[in-house]
């Protein structure tokens, strides 16, 4: 007999393969009240008896389950005479003391004397394993797309309960240790180290009073002699589903001083449960993600915890990625800037003003360099640089290039046969595709005479008072390393640049933008220049790189040189 088939009551109990079915069988009349349910239907609430459920309506004999999507198919059952297939219900937490339980349902009409649909049959199988595995695949997979977006280590925290609020919570918060935030190579924990803590995200609902202390940033150290303490460090979670009737032993993982004053705090403000993730990567605890429920909401229940703690440790990877790349990024400042000169020498004749500014984007650390190098009578070299690349390797190259540049200096090379010894130098230190760009010029600020060559750099700008600012024409070159350059690679050309005038050298950081050409950034730096020639030389070099690139997402170095 197939379900589909039009049959009656009588003919559903006397069939014995549903009588001994696993699966709950509930027949109800037009009234939607019970007329029939096999045993296997009594047992899905663990509580009245399937005998006595005739005559009750669903909600009475399962109040637990979501009894109103049922009752609105079984009319358009009744009503259309037809089946309906993979109705999903779930059952709420009061009655089950594991929580949330999804059932999937199969609606077919009961025919009467007439032939017509008199009544309707449900079979119910107990779907929960799959519900949970498609709720926890689905979280994973937005965890993947959402998280670690970015190398910033709050940002990657922010996305972290952008996911878990309101998927997993009403509210949340993210307190990382001191050592993550620093991107300190430390980091890992011991068990009888204390941890410094500060909150670096909160997302808490605009309707609900947020907790006054969660608006204190302040920091805050567990004590390793507490059991909350211990519990983090060694992985394990803090789970307290019910703040107001917390067991003595949930009451002794949080007795930790501020921990306890944050749980009653959190409740005075509406939470009434809350699970403490430990937020764990490759061995070592870097912080703990805090999950509210607030009124309206059912408790967090088992599976809830394991979920949290599926998606917590996902989102911990993620952010000790940050971590790691906080830490080199950091590294690779410090040799950077240990590699660009601390301060330029004194030339007689020439105003000198330098900026050097990291980009601001985590991921992009470069090989930008200048240098001002004296020369014999009085003269002096100026130059720019930038090396490809964007970690530690570009700021080690552009050190040994910086050094490479200040020796063929002294020799007293002519700009395009320095820039010509520079390339085999380069090819030599990096492979075949790394390369630099180098604009180098020699002046003689006595005569007002300069010589100007490039391998590949973007040309300086000239500002003289009362004239727009303009770029000369300046033969482009070779990029250094590339191997392609010979003897006639570099040229060189000579400018006499009157008293008062300004010269710009600068590394393409200045003048990129994301949604433009390199022909529009010229074309504001010359806009820029031409309103800045009245100001002292170091004014001028704040203003310019306030006004063209306040958050570089490249590196920038500037040297200026006014006559």
């Amino acid at each position: 007999m197939g379900i589909l088939d039009p049959i009656t009551l009588d003919a559903l109990i006397r069939s014995a393969e549903l009588m001994q079915s696993p699966l709950g069988v509930i027949v109800f009349d037009a009234e939607l009240r019970i007329a029939w349910a096999n045993r296997a239907a009594g047992l899905i609430g663990d509580g009245l008896p399937a005998a006595r459920w005739p005559g009750r309506r669903l909600g009475d004999v399962l109040p637990g389950l979501d009894a109103a999507p049922i009752e609105q198919s079984l009319r358009w059952v009744l009503a259309a005479g037809e089946p309906v297939f993979d109705l999903e219900v779930a059952s709420a937490a009061t009655g089950w003391a594991d929580g949330e339980r999804f059932w999937r349902c199969i609606q077919f009409p009961l025919s009467g004397p007439d032939g017509r649909a008199a009544q309707v049959a449900q079979v119910m199988e107990e779907v929960t394993g799959q519900a949970l595995g498609q709720h926890r695949l689905a979280l994973a997979d937005e965890a993947s797309a959402r998280i670690g977006t970015t190398l910033d280590i709050t940002r990657t925290a922010e996305e972290l309960l952008d996911v878990a609020v309101p998927q997993l919570a009403d509210a949340g918060r993210v307190n990382l240790l001191g050592t993550v935030i620093e991107g300190d190579r430390h980091a890992p924990q011991t068990r009888n180290e204390a941890m410094r803590l500060l909150q670096v995200a909160l997302r808490w609902p605009a309707d609900a009073p947020l907790p006054a202390d969660y608006l204190r940033l302040d920091w805050y150290e567990t004590d390793p002699a507490r059991l909350l303490h211990q519990r983090l460090v060694a992985g394990l979670p803090i789970f307290l589903p019910t703040l107001g009737t917390m067991t003595e032993e949930q009451i002794r993982q949080v007795a930790s001083g501020a921990a306890f004053e944050r749980v009653m705090t959190a409740r005075g403000a509406g939470a009434h449960s809350q699970m403490i993730v430990p937020l764990m990567a490759r061995g070592a605890i870097m912080g703990h993600v805090i999950l509210y429920r607030l009124a309206g909401s059912k408790p967090f229940t088992n599976a809830d915890l394991s979920l949290a703690r599926d998606f917590v440790a996902r989102a911990a990877v993620s952010i000790d990625n940050a971590r790691l790349y906080t830490r080199e990024r950091a590294t690779a400042l410090a040799l950077q800037r240990g590699l660009l000169p601390r301060q330029i020498p004194e030339v007689p004749g020439l105003q000198l003003a330098y900026r050097y500014i990291p980009a601001q984007v985590t991921s992009e650390i470069g090989g930008d360099w200048f240098d001002v190098i004296p020369l014999p009578a009085g003269r002096c070299a100026l130059t720019v640089g930038d090396v490809t690349g964007h970690d530690i390797s570009a700021a080690s190259r552009m050190g040994q290039l910086r050094t490479a540049t200040r020796t063929l200096a002294g020799l007293g090379l002519a700009p395009a046969e320095l820039l010509s010894r520079l390339d085999v130098i380069t090819a030599d230190l990096t492979d075949a595709e790394a390369s630099a760009t180098c604009l180098y010029a020699a002046c003689d600020p006595a005569t007002g005479t300069w010589e100007i060559a490039s391998a590949g750099h973007p040309p300086p700008a000239l500002a003289r008072p009362g004239h727009h600012a303009a770029f000369p024409d300046l033969p482009p070159g070779l990029p250094l390393g590339t191997g392609l350059a010979d003897s006639g690679s570099y040229q060189a050309i000579r400018l006499h640049i009157p008293p008062g005038s300004t010269l710009v050298m600068y590394t393409d950081g200045l003048i990129e933008e994301r949604l433009a050409d390199i022909g529009t950034g010229m074309a504001r730096l010359a806009t820029t220049l031409a309103t800045l020639t009245p100001l002292p030389l170091t004014q001028a070099c704040d203003t310019l790189l306030a006004t063209l690139a306040s958050r570089p997402a490249d590196d920038v170095a500037i040297l200026m040189a006014r006559t």
